[in-house]
């Protein structure tokens, strides 16, 4: 199963959602902000290592059977961040609703 070509361009995905306002605004509501800043820098080191293993990966199983393992790592990172994006857009339109005094029409 040759699923390394994916994981630069998946890494590079979840990198970016890290930055992202929504995610980085959740994650400060939450006091998990350094949480999230943990995981990007992270992912930057790993950014930086793939290319390297992905040659070693051509003549080592376990490079091979290790960036597999990174590579569901980064699906489920970026599944969590969607979240993260989910719960702020959420938040965002329940906030914009108008409450439900505001709903209520007089009648004459």
């Amino acid at each position: 199963m040759e699923l390394q070509p994916l994981l630069s361009p998946l890494i590079s995905l979840a990198v970016n959602k890290t930055k992202d306002a929504l995610v980085e605004r959740i994650c400060r509501m939450w006091g998990m902000d350094e949480n999230r800043e943990t995981l990007q820098q992270h992912l930057l080191a790993v950014q930086e290592m793939i290319a390297d293993a992905q040659e070693r990966a051509v003549t080592s199983p376990a490079v091979k059977g290790w960036m597999q393992k990174l590579e569901a790592a980064a699906h489920e990172a970026v599944d969590v961040l969607d979240e993260f994006q989910y719960e702020a857009l959420r938040s965002d339109a329940i906030r914009q609703q108008p409450s439900a005094s505001a709903k209520v029409i007089k009648v004459v």
